[in-house]
């Protein structure tokens, strides 16, 4: 999340490529050329993207309607469109958003403007203190932590360091209870895969450097919390339909579909 591209509308910015791959309306001509390019040399990144939104859905599913939680804080949300964690989740469930661009939130609070429950505030998710320490959330939780927490398209955006403060910082804020909705994005069985060096250069050259680590590299920085029960791939995710992808797709993409996702509990 490089600071000198978050509010200049000359550069693309990643949270708006991916909106426009979904088929969003909220982005700008720089960040559509900068799409187009990356689907020219990655032909598989429209469905993986698509993948992981259709993983959130479900998550947003799973959290409310099966593990119970009412309270959704979503970490980096990009843009609320498509399908958001709003749209999936049950009425009266409070929802919220966060980003660390100034634009995505004023778009963002344009979108979900009027809905009842659904927050968007301004700020940093490798600092989630910046975040939960907001007067107007501590007002919407009234004491509450007992709530489902969700980085989602975020952790190949960030270094070590940043993914370890994140996870030490809500285990210590964190009801007992609470459930961490975890994507460990770009995961390779091997992090050093040559295959990948042009997407992290074109990723690098956009303003938006990328990792690739293995799910055992991702495991060791999300302690002390532990997968609930395991961290699965998008290509195995519950009610996936295994023909979505080729299989030159899945081999472009990674045996993960581009990403696995995992519920951390304390």
């Amino acid at each position: 999340m490089p600071q000198d591209s978050i509010t200049d509308t000359s550069k693309p910015n990643a949270g708006r490529i991916y909106d426009f791959v979904l088929g969003g309306s909220h982005n700008f001509e720089v960040d559509r050329q900068a799409a187009e390019k990356l689907i020219d040399a990655f032909p598989f990144l429209p469905k993986t993207m698509r993948l992981q939104r259709w993983c959130l859905q479900d998550l947003a599913v799973e959290l409310t309607e099966k593990r119970g939680f009412d309270v959704l804080i979503d970490f980096a949300s990009g843009l609320p469109t498509n399908d958001h964690l709003h749209l999936a989740a049950p009425a009266g469930t409070t929802i919220i958003y966060s980003d660390w661009d100034p634009i995505v939130v004023e778009y963002g609070r344009e979108i979900v403007k009027g809905m009842p429950n659904v927050h968007y505030f301004h700020a940093d998710a490798r600092h989630p203190e910046e975040l939960l320490n907001r007067p107007e959330v501590n007002e919407i939780l009234k004491g509450r932590r007992d709530v489902a927490l969700i980085t989602w398209g975020l952790a190949a955006f960030i270094g070590d360091e940043d993914i370890s403060h994140i996870a030490d910082f809500l285990h210590g804020w964190a009801d007992k209870k609470s459930v961490w909705a975890f994507n460990a994005q770009a995961a390779k069985d091997n992090p050093h895969d040559p295959r990948d060096a042009r997407i992290l250069e074109y990723y690098k050259q956009i303003g938006a450097p990328m990792n690739i680590r293995s799910v055992d590299q991702y495991l060791k920085l999300v302690k002390p919390w532990h997968p609930d029960p395991s961290f699965i791939s998008f290509n195995d995710w519950h009610g996936f339909d295994p023909s979505y992808m080729t299989e030159a797709e899945i081999i472009g993409a990674g045996p993960g579909g581009g990403g696995y996702g995992a519920y951390l509990r304390k």
